[in-house]
């Protein structure tokens, strides 16, 4: 417990070494640049200590930028102009390696395979704890559901699942729905599918694409969390707190105790997987991950004409692949913000091996 506080200590000391650093660098007023460096540091401290996920998410984006690939070239690219029409190509020229290397798909797999290979394992294993599964949650965001509005809401029903992201996971959570009914559970199906509190468009798409995959109306919950693992985490707990499914926190926390929690099982990109296994896991809450949306770049090879050309397409900068490395990086961010507030057991970014199948 003490090595945890000691390592959110110097992850919360070396965010403001990042601030600092960033704001010297790019201006020369001393006194501004620690005037807006102490200001971002206040706005950083107070952020550790709200409940307002969306307001901590936002200004988690805002320090976190900089350490983004296309942060990071932007502020390089100000530094290199430099003052008076002076040049400073060193930081240009790191600008651009490090463009080229988050938007090559050779260099972008490297990253991004490695940490959803060990998910993989978790999507083939049996689905033996599935009869005591009182919850299925869907992780999915706002854009998944909005690609599937069209100007008539019969329109958008019908062609929501060919256009949306949401919609994979949905047949293959509505798969785990049926299999656990057929085990005897009786698990609740909550997605998390942005902000949709007051559009009621889109809860009666989601309602309808639900039930098109056959399962109860009655088993239906739609949250607006998206992907805030956190607060979908804190959403699931009310509810099975609430129905007398689980028992208090305080409880579940108990030593053994967590070997009486029934399973709730996790629907989510592979990419976010393992924070969400682990976020649940810290509040006393028993998974069963269920990794969805691999975003693995890879090309279909057929013989070695093929080969030759997948090896070049691997070599050619791609928008498609600075997005995906953005993704990977804002998640590498995101966990080290989790364990900073403790949301976390552990700083393993890796997959937890232990995870139950």
């Amino acid at each position: 417990m003490l090595l945890v506080l000691l390592t959110q200590i110097l992850v919360f000391a070396a965010i403001a070494l990042v601030v600092r650093y960033v704001f010297t660098k790019a201006s020369s007023q001393k006194y501004l640049v620690w005037f807006v460096g102490v200001l971002l540091f206040t706005l950083l401290a107070t952020s550790f200590t709200l409940s307002d996920n969306g307001t901590i998410e936002g200004l988690w984006e805002l320090f976190s930028f900089p350490l983004t690939p296309l942060g990071a070239s932007l502020i390089l690219i100000g530094i290199s102009l430099g003052k008076g029409g002076s040049m400073r190509p060193q930081a240009g020229a790191l600008a651009l390696a490090i463009l080229l290397f988050s938007s090559t798909p050779l260099s972008a797999g490297l990253l991004v395979n490695r940490s959803e290979q060990s998910t993989r394992a978790a999507d083939i294993l049996g689905t033996r704890n599935l009869a005591t599964a009182v919850a299925i949650v869907v992780f999915g965001d706002r854009n998944d559901i909005n690609r599937a509005i069209s100007p008539t809401s019969d329109m958008a029903a019908s062609y929501a699942p060919a256009y949306t992201a949401l919609a994979p996971r949905i047949t293959y959570a509505a798969d785990l729905y049926a299999e656990a009914r057929r085990r005897g559970a009786a698990p609740m199906v909550m997605v998390t599918a942005g902000s949709v509190a007051e559009d009621t468009n889109q809860r009666a798409i989601i309602r309808e694409m639900l039930a098109d995959n056959g399962i109860a109306s009655r088993d239906i919950l739609i949250r607006s969390t998206g992907l805030d693992v956190r607060g979908t985490a804190e959403a699931v707990e009310g509810f099975l707190e609430s129905q007398r499914l689980i028992a208090r926190r305080e409880q579940r926390l108990e030593p053994d105790a967590i070997r009486d929690v029934p399973w709730v099982v996790l629907v989510a990109p592979a990419i976010i997987m393992s924070r969400a296994e682990l976020t649940f896991e810290q509040i006393g809450l028993r998974t069963i991950p269920r990794p969805t949306s691999f975003s693995t770049l890879s090309v279909d090879t057929d013989g070695p004409s093929d080969q030759i050309a997948n090896m070049l397409l691997n070599l050619i900068p791609s928008v498609d692949t600075l997005r995906l490395t953005s993704e990977y990086w804002d998640e590498r961010l995101t966990y080290l913000y989790y364990f900073a507030r403790g949301w976390l057991p552990n700083l393993n970014f890796s997959w937890d091996s232990n995870a139950e199948p």
